[in-house]
C-alpha cells in the first residue's frame, strides 16, 4: 500500500452537531430507519410494495410463498443495515440494535450451506445461480451484505453478520478467479469490487484484495463473458429492455484500466470507479490510477450538471457524451450523486487534492439532499433540474419524471442509499495521514484522531463563518478552501494569518495546544453559466450561494417559469426562507423581468413586453417540498 495517503476517520470518532445536520440525522435515526423498515415489511399503505422481509422469511423456509420484486430486492435489506449500523457507532440504541439482530439472524437462516445467499435465486431460479450475470445481480447483492457486515462490525464488536459475509465471499473467491476450473465471469452491476476492499480492510485477508482485482481486471477481456454466457441454454432473461444495449452500459466494451471516459449506466460506472480507485492506491497501480485520473476528469468537467448530479438520459440511466446536459428530461439518478461521493472521496486518497471533497460537497448539498423530502418519508429516484407538471403526465418524454417525491419504487435502490450515506457522513468530512489532518466538509460538531483533535463551530452551508479548536501537539491541519465558498480570511488565536492554499487546501503546521482558528467564506450570491457546448443553457444562468444551487418556484413566483428573465448585475440578496422550508436555510432575492404576452391565438406578431418583477430562489435541495409546482434551476439573463 502506498504510505501516508489521506483516509477517513472512524465513525465513532466523529460527532456531527448544529442544527441543520443535526435535523437530518436525527431525522435519519428517528424516522428514515423506522419508516423504511416499515416499508420493507409492506406496512406502509399506498407505497410501492417492498416484500423484501418476506422473501428472506420464504428463503429461510419460515413462510410460503413465492419470490417477489426485483432480483436485487435483498440489497434494500442490507442498505438499511448499514444506514442502522451507521446510526449505532455513533448513537447506540439497544432497540434498534436488537431489531437489527433480528434481521441479521433472519439472513443467516437464508443462507444456503456453502455460504451463498440471494432470495430471488433461492426461491425463483434454484438451478439458476450464476446463469446470468449481466443481469442477475447475485454479485451486487453480494457486495451490500459485505459492506453492511463490515460496517455493523465496525459499529457493535459482533461477528455474527461479518461471519455470514465472509461466508458468502470466500464461497465467491471459490466459483470465480484465474484459476483453473474456476468461473472467468464478472459483475453486470459492480459493487462486489469495493465491497471485497473493505472486507480486506476489516480482515486482512490477501484472497478478498486479489478477488476485487480480479474482478477489475477481468472485465472485457476476450473472449467477452456475456457473449459466452447468453449462448449458453441455461441462460434466462431478466431485463428485456437491457438486452438490446450493448457493452458500454455495464462498462464491459474495454477493460476497466483502459477507459478514460464515462460512459453507460452511472451507477454501475462510479461503483466500478469507486473500486479502481481503491486498489490503485492500496496495489500502488500507476496504470489504474491514471484510468481513474480521466475518468473523474471527464465526469466532472463534461457530463456532470451544477448540482452534482450524474447520468442525463433514461433509457439505460446512463452517461451519453460530453456537455449533454437537457434540463427537464435529465434522469440524474439518486443513487449516481451517492457513487460520485464514492468516487470522489477514494480520489482525495488516491491524490490527496481538495478538488474532490469539492465534489462530494457539491453532490452532497444538491442531489443527494434533494432525494428525501423534509417529512423524511417520501423521496426522489430522478432529478431534473426543471419541471412542468402540467406536461409531465402527458408525455413520454418525463416518463422517469415525477413532480413530488414518492413514498417508495419498485426499484427501490435511492432510498436506502441516501440513509447509508448521510448516516455515513463523519467518514466524509475529515481525513487523516501520519502527520496531518483534514477537514474536507465544514460541518459543527468534534473530531478525534488519537490525541489530535478538532472541535468545529459553523452554520456551514447557510453560514459564512468556522471556528476551530485544535489541539494535539505538533501536526499538519489541512483547511479545504471551498472552490464555491473560498476562504477569505484566516485568524489563528485572533491574529490574522496568510492564507495560503496547496491542492485544494490551506495547510497550518504547528504545536497545537488548544489553539483557535477562525476562517470566513465568500459567501457572496453568484451567476453561474455554462459552457458554451451546453446549447440548451445558453444565454441562462444558475444561482450559487456557497456550495447551495438555488432555484426557482412556482409556489413563490407565480406560474409560467420560463417566462423569468434574469437582470443581469442585479444584487442578489439574502433573504429569511419561505414558509415550509428549513427556518435556518437562507434563500434569496433578485429583481428580474417577466415576458408578458398579448391576447391572441398560439402564433402572434406582437412582440412580449418586459414587466419587472421580485424573483426568490431557494435551495435546490429543498424544492417540492411544498406541493407540486414548476421548479427550474437555469433562467435566462437579459
Amino acid at each position: 500500500m502506498t504510505k501516508n495517503l489521506i483516509k477517513p476517520l472512524k465513525l465513532r470518532d466523529v460527532t456531527v452537531k448544529g442544527p441543520f445536520w443535526s435535523k437530518y440525522l436525527e431525522m435519519i435515526r428517528e424516522k428514515v430507519i423506522p419508516y423504511q423498515w416499515d416499508v420493507l415489511n409492506d406496512r406502509i399503505p399506498d407505497a410501492a410494495r417492498s416484500h423484501c422481509i418476506k422473501n428472506f422469511e420464504i428463503a429461510a423456509g419460515r413462510r410460503q410463498g413465492e419470490f417477489y420484486g426485483m432480483c436485487f430486492q435483498d440489497s434494500d435489506l442490507y442498505k438499511w443495515l448499514e444506514s442502522v449500523a451507521h446510526s449505532l457507532e455513533t448513537h447506540p440504541d439497544a432497540d434498534l440494535e436488537a431489531l437489527a439482530d433480528g434481521a441479521i439472524e433472519l439472513i443467516g437462516a437464508a443462507q444456503d450451506s456453502d455460504g451463498y445467499i440471494n432470495t430471488y435465486y433461492t426461491i425463483k431460479e434454484p438451478d439458476g445461480r450464476w446463469t446470468n450475470l449481466q443481469q442477475g445481480h447475485e454479485l451486487y447483492c453480494a457486495g451490500h451484505l459485505i459492506e453492511a457486515a463490515a460496517a455493523y462490525h465496525a459499529a457493535t464488536g459482533k461477528s455474527q453478520f461479518l461471519d455470514i459475509a465472509v461466508s458468502f465471499a470466500d464461497y465467491i473467491d471459490n466459483v470465480f478467479g484465474p484459476e483453473e476450473g474456476k468461473r472467468k465471469g464478472y459483475p453486470g452491476h459492480q459493487e462486489i469490487e469495493l465491497a471485497l476492499y473493505k472486507l480486506y480492510e476489516v480482515t486482512r485477508k490477501r484472497r478478498y484484495l486479489d478477488l476485487a482485482s480480479y474482478f477489475i481486471k477481468e472485465r472485457a477481456k476476450a473472449p467477452h463473458y456475456f457473449d459466452a454466457e447468453e449462448k449458453k441454454p441455461e441462460y434466462k432473461e431478466i431485463f428485456p429492455e437491457i438486452t438490446p444495449l450493448d457493452r458500454t452500459y455495464s462498462q464491459s466494451h474495454i477493460e476497466p484500466v483502459k477507459q478514460d471516459f464515462a460512459v453507460g449506466h452511472s451507477v454501475r460506472a462510479v461503483y466500478m470507479y469507486s473500486a479502481m480507485a481503491d486498489l490503485a492506491a492500496e496495489l500502488g497501480d500507476a496504470e489504474l490510477a491514471k484510468a481513474c485520473d480521466a475518468l473523474y476528469e471527464d465526469v466532472t468537467t463534461k457530463q456532470m450538471y451544477i448540482t452534482g448530479a450524474i447520468g442525463s438520459v433514461s433509457y439505460g440511466e446512463r452517461f451519453t457524451t460530453a456537455y449533454d446536459l437537457p434540463n427537464d428530461v435529465a434522469y440524474n439518478e439518486t443513487c449516481a450523486s451517492v457513487g460520485l461521493m464514492m468516487f470522489s472521496r477514494r480520489m482525495n486518497t488516491l491524490r490527496g487534492e481538495g478538488k474532490y471533497a469539492d465534489t462530494m460537497e457539491r453532490a452532497l448539498y444538491n442531489t443527494v439532499l434533494a432525494g428525501i423530502s423534509l417529512a423524511g418519508t417520501e423521496f426522489f429516484y430522478v432529478n431534473p433540474l426543471e419541471t412542468d407538471p402540467a406536461k409531465i403526465p402527458h408525455s413520454p418524454n418525463y416518463k422517469h419524471v415525477k413532480p413530488v417525491r414518492q413514498k417508495w419504487f419498485d426499484c427501490a435502490c435511492c432510498p436506502s442509499n441516501l440513509a447509508r450515506t448521510v448516516m455515513g457522513l463523519g467518514l466524509y468530512a475529515y481525513g487523516r495521514t501520519d502527520d496531518s489532518l483534514y477537514v474536507n466538509l465544514y460541518c459543527q460538531g468534534e473530531a478525534a484522531d488519537g490525541g489530535r483533535k478538532i472541535e468545529v463551530g459553523t452554520s456551514y452551508p447557510f453560514g459564512d463563518a468556522a471556528n476551530l479548536a485544535v489541539r494535539g501537539g505538533r501536526f499538519r491541519l489541512c483547511l479545504r478552501n471551498p472552490e464555491a465558498a473560498p476562504i477569505i480570511s484566516l485568524e489563528i488565536n485572533g491574529e490574522p494569518a496568510e492564507i495560503l492554499t496547496k491542492d485544494g487546501y490551506v495547510v497550518i503546521e504547528r504545536d497545537w495546544r488548544g489553539d483557535n482558528v477562525a476562517i470566513r467564506f465568500d459567501m457572496r450570491p453568484k451567476a453561474v453559466y455554462c459552457a458554451g457546448e451546453v446549447q440548451n443553457n445558453a444565454g441562462k444562468a444558475a444561482i450559487m450561494r456557497g456550495p447551495l444551487v438555488y432555484c426557482i418556484e412556482e409556489v413563490d413566483n407565480g406560474p409560467l417559469l420560463g417566462s423569468y428573465v434574469l437582470k443581469e448585475g442585479d444584487a442578489i440578496t439574502p433573504i429569511q426562507p419561505p414558509d415550509g422550508l428549513l427556518a435556518e436555510a437562507v434563500a434569496l432575492e433578485t429583481s428580474a423581468y417577466k415576458y408578458q404576452h398579448a391576447d391572441g391565438g398560439l402564433y402572434r406578431t406582437q412582440k412580449p413586453t418586459l414587466q419587472p418583477v421580485t424573483l426568490t430562489l431557494v435551495p435546490y435541495f429543498l424544492w417540492a417540498n411544498r406541493g407540486e409546482n414548476e421548479m427550474r434551476v437555469f433562467i435566462p439573463v437579459q
